[in-house]
């Protein structure tokens, strides 16, 4: 590894403080600042003077408007001003993360299996969200992972080290324990596959206390690791609480051959969430921009997706309102009762209703409109009494006025005076008893029909006239076995070959030999063969599966030579 060098004095920059400094790297250092306006310790990271031209001076820039664009990500860190100074540093002040990095803790001690699931779901989302704003990350590892304050992942320097000259290694800023083999190699690379190799590295790191090709005790110089990672297969990180499933998900992710990887961050996350499932733990939210379109209030819009208005109830209206009106009618004007009028004996009386009728009848012919809007429920009000007689009716006036429901029926006695009496001590017993044969007709019924043994007729459920169909069938996600299955012998191998009856983008295989007594380890290929050694003690059989470009495996198709 190059040696560090000495970080650069600290630049003056209008508006904020120096305080610290944070950190180092190859072609930036990292200062911690207070700003004045708002009042508030921020980063402030300052690329290295020299290193840059006017060229990546401008890439810089834009790299960092780009940024800024997805600072809002709850897993990226925020930007808050990209500019250059007075001497010429480029600089960007960025939210201020104090706690340590996954690269200072991973040192410390490995993280547990759910602590790095859960990481792993939230860093992809924030890729997955740069790489749908056309940013690709190209060094993501640890160190670049830091933490809030809330201890939440935030992912940063996304990019910025490749804005500056040159095309060597060291140039490009590339982290070699977590890059991919195709990064050593020149020419052009698929950005987004190099990010999912990068993500799968970072995992392992947490997981296994190390990266993926550094081995203690053994040289780990650049050339090395370099050599290692382009032909070493993936060691099994080798805890006993991380589930095959995990393994294989990290070997797919960094598999040799860019096309064997997942396609994107998000499948990548949709097979740990799988994982959480799996492991019964709560499943972490994959956190990407929604872009659905939001529902608009136009007369063009769908009935069912219109906006309504709210309706609001008064609590201190003296009368009720419909809940859902039929149309807008003007409120009604507030209307005073008829005095009451003390009788000789010193009860009360209460106008009669032929005298509210003449009342509402002298009422303006706006007013009309007003009561018209109240008879609506004078259909549904359960009157008193008759005042001529001892019957209980339900009346159904439509024009009565709202003056007359304070009204309380009268009787006459036999001695001649008027008295008041309730209507609804005189309906309570006659409802009673109504209610009463009611239930005991009810009871006679059913008793009669149990008696004479008939019961209700149920209604006759045609017989199905075909199979309930395949409830697999169309669902998205059931991948197909391989089908056409052959094997020939070649020298000391016996070459499988076999088709993919439903080819999709990014699809690979897995393939393992298999004996009376155990079964081999996994290989991968993209190719619809595969040569595996013979087996000299008998029969050479192999298992074979389809992997989509999302994770997802059919079940393994066994097949053996000779059959």
């Amino acid at each position: 590894m190059s040696s560090r060098r000495a970080a650069a004095p600290p630049p003056h920059i209008p508006g904020y403080r120096y305080i610290s400094l944070l950190g180092s790297g190859g072609f930036s250092d990292v200062y911690l600042y207070e700003q004045d306006r708002p009042r508030r310790r921020v980063a402030v990271k300052v690329l290295v003077s020299g290193l840059l031209t006017e060229g990546a001076r401008k890439a810089f820039e834009s790299e960092a408007n780009l940024m800024a664009q997805l600072s809002t990500h709850p897993y990226i860190v925020t930007i808050y001003e990209a500019n250059i100074t007075d001497d010429g540093h480029s600089y960007l002040a960025m939210e201020y993360c104090s706690r340590p990095s996954l690269d200072v803790r991973y040192r410390k001690a490995r993280l547990s299996l759910a602590e790095t699931l859960t990481i792993g779901i939230q860093v992809s989302s924030a890729v997955e969200s740069a790489h749908r704003a056309g940013i690709v990350h190209r060094d993501i590892k640890p160190a670049n992972i830091l933490v809030t304050d809330y201890n939440r992942p935030a992912l940063t320097d996304f990019g910025i080290s490749g804005t500056t000259d040159g095309a060597a290694d060291e140039d490009l800023g590339m982290s070699i324990p977590w890059s991919p083999p195709e990064a050593f190699e020149g020419g052009s690379v698929n950005g987004v596959r190099m990010d999912v190799w990068s993500l799968g590295a970072t995992l392992y790191t947490l997981l296994a206390g190390r990266s993926p090709f550094v081995f203690p005790g053994m040289d780990n110089a650049q050339r090395q690791l370099m050599d290692r990672i382009g032909s070493m297969p993936l060691a099994p990180i080798g805890r006993d609480d991380v589930p095959q499933s995990l393994e294989l998900a990290l070997s797919t992710a960094m598999a040799k051959n860019p096309a064997a990887r997942y396609s994107s961050a998000h499948f990548f996350a949709l097979t740990l969430q799988r994982i959480q499932t799996e492991l019964g733990i709560s499943v972490t939210p994959f956190e990407v921009l929604d872009e659905t379109e939001h529902v608009r209030n136009d007369d063009d819009a769908a009935e069912a997706t219109r906006v309504r208005k709210v309706i609001s109830i008064d609590p201190e209206s003296p009368t009720f309102s419909p809940t859902f009106p039929t149309a807008a009618r003007t409120a009604p004007p507030a209307r005073t009762a008829p005095p009451v009028r003390p009788a000789q004996d010193g009860a009360p009386t209460y106008p009669s209703p032929s005298s509210a009728a003449s009342s509402h009848a002298a009422q303006p012919a706006a007013d009309n409109d007003a009561t018209e809007d109240h008879a609506w429920r004078d259909r549904t009000v359960l009157r008193g009494g008759d005042p001529h007689g001892d019957s209980v009716r339900l009346d159904t006036t439509v024009n009565r006025p709202a003056d007359a429901l304070l009204r309380t029926d009268r009787t006459d006695r036999a001695d001649g005076t008027d008295g008041v009496e309730p209507a609804r001590r005189k309906r309570g017993p006659l409802v009673g008893i109504l209610l009463g044969l009611v239930v005991l007709a009810g009871v006679v019924i059913g008793g009669f029909a149990v008696v004479n043994g008939q019961p209700e007729d149920q209604p006759t459920v045609a017989p199905p006239t075909q199979p309930p169909p395949d409830a697999l069938a169309g669902v998205e996600g059931v991948v197909p076995t391989p089908t056409d299955i052959t094997a020939a012998e070649s020298g000391n191998n016996v070459v499988f070959t076999w088709t993919n009856p439903d080819p999709q983008e990014g699809d690979v295989y897995r393939f393992r030999t298999v004996t009376v007594t155990e079964e081999g380890d996994w290989d991968r290929t993209v190719q619809t063969e595969a040569p595996v050694v013979a087996n000299p003690d008998g029969p050479t059989c192999a298992d074979i599966q389809i992997v989509r470009a999302n994770g997802i495996a059919s079940d393994p198709e066994r097949a053996c030579w000779p059959e």
